[in-house]
């Protein structure tokens, strides 16, 4: 009898927890893109003030090993050139890092062959505590220009029309 109860009580405690991991998971992906300093795939330093330049900026978040991501990226390039006025589009290439440049070679090769010309960032460990969020690639989120995070995070590939249609959606929960 009080084994069962101890049991009982264990799997509740372990529940919560595991709840609770998961909301804090989610916390982290919404509010406030984190702090970062990073390089472009040219080699330039970035931080997050790139936000401050526009109203609306889309981060597509993806990787070169990811076949959603490597197909959805000609859309992405569509995208890019044709932007709404006061917005821009950035990717966030997960798999080359400061410490891991082996994916750049290939992430260059397959964003020219899309013609995705959009700024192409580094993950950078300081992008970590948002990045605990992200449950799947790629994954596409709208940040306004002091870095906030609106809406929900589009998780999956989309074809440009609906990447469209969800800029005009963030666009107009701005104003």
């Amino acid at each position: 009898m009080f084994t069962r109860s101890v049991s009982k009580i264990l799997i509740l405690v372990l529940l919560f927890a595991a709840i609770s991991a998961f909301v804090f998971s989610r916390a982290n992906a919404a509010g406030v893109f984190p702090a970062f300093t990073s390089k472009t795939l040219d080699g330039n330093t970035i931080t997050n003030k790139i936000f401050a330049n526009k109203k609306l900026t889309m981060v597509n978040i993806w990787a070169t090993w990811c076949p959603p991501c490597v197909s959805e990226m000609p859309d992405l390039g569509r995208l890019g050139k044709s932007m709404p006025e006061g917005t821009q589009l950035i990717g966030l290439v997960y798999d080359v890092t400061a410490s891991d440049q082996s994916a750049k070679g290939e992430a260059n090769r397959i964003l020219s062959g899309a013609k995705a010309l959009f700024t192409q960032i580094e993950y950078s460990k300081d992008m970590t505590p948002y990045m605990k969020g992200v449950d799947a690639i790629p994954t596409t989120i709208f940040v306004d220009s002091k870095g906030n995070i609106i809406g929900e995070p589009l998780v999956g590939s989309r074809p440009e029309k609906e990447y469209r249609a969800a800029i005009e959606k963030a666009l107009a929960s701005l104003r």
